[in-house]
């Protein structure tokens, strides 16, 4: 697993998240992004995050943290759901049924990539030239597979050319041993199924 990420939050979306996991313990969470956001009585967030354990042997993994900000009073965590980047849940795999309800809606906002280690950022770019269909950009190296050459899998931003609205996708790229890189799996990530709360 990718250990290095930068993160795409505003300061107001930073402090917020400050507040809300301020008494949480046992885990520190690096929020990466803001996915979705849902207009409830207040706003619920959905931060996608790294979760580190603070114990002795520590551990990291992939979370959809969901912040909510009442209209006045103190922001709170009301979930926090698994994001496994092995089984990534996508339109074709995910649970009909959502738990998750009202209307979240992506953040629209178009990202550049801010911290992927040099390898990734090589692999990506060889990858997607004459790539047509959604234009990506990798916003999370997840997870790095050595094999005959190398797997990587990203979380990816993705707006249909001349569009506006941004999706994500989980991404991978094979990289052989001569440098030749190409994109083995592209599928849009179901992000209701990671909103419930």
């Amino acid at each position: 697993m990718n250990e290095k990420t930068g993160t795409y939050v505003t300061a107001a979306q930073k402090k917020l998240f400050k507040k809300a996991t301020a008494e949480l313990t046992g885990v520190t969470y690096t929020p990466v992004i803001v996915m979705a956001k849902q207009v409830v009585a207040g706003t619920n967030y959905a931060y996608f995050c790294k979760a580190e354990t603070v114990t002795a042997s520590k551990s990291v993994s992939w979370k959809v943290v969901i912040v909510y900000k009442p209209l006045s009073g103190k922001p709170s965590v009301l979930k926090v759901n698994n994001f496994d980047f092995k089984k990534i849940k996508t339109q074709e795999n995910a649970p009909k049924a959502s738990s998750a309800t009202g209307a979240w809606a992506n953040v629209a906002k178009k990202q550049k990539t801010k911290v992927l280690p040099k390898e990734a950022r090589t692999a990506f770019k060889s990858a997607v030239q004459g790539y047509v269909g959604v234009e990506l950009t990798p916003l999370v190296l997840l997870s790095i597979q050595t094999v005959a050459g190398t797997n990587y899998r990203y979380l990816c931003s993705g707006v249909v050319p001349g569009g506006t609205e941004v999706n994500y996708s989980a991404v991978d790229v094979y990289r052989d041993l001569q440098g030749n890189a190409e994109i083995t799996s592209c599928k849009p990530v179901k992000m209701k199924a990671y909103l419930a709360v």
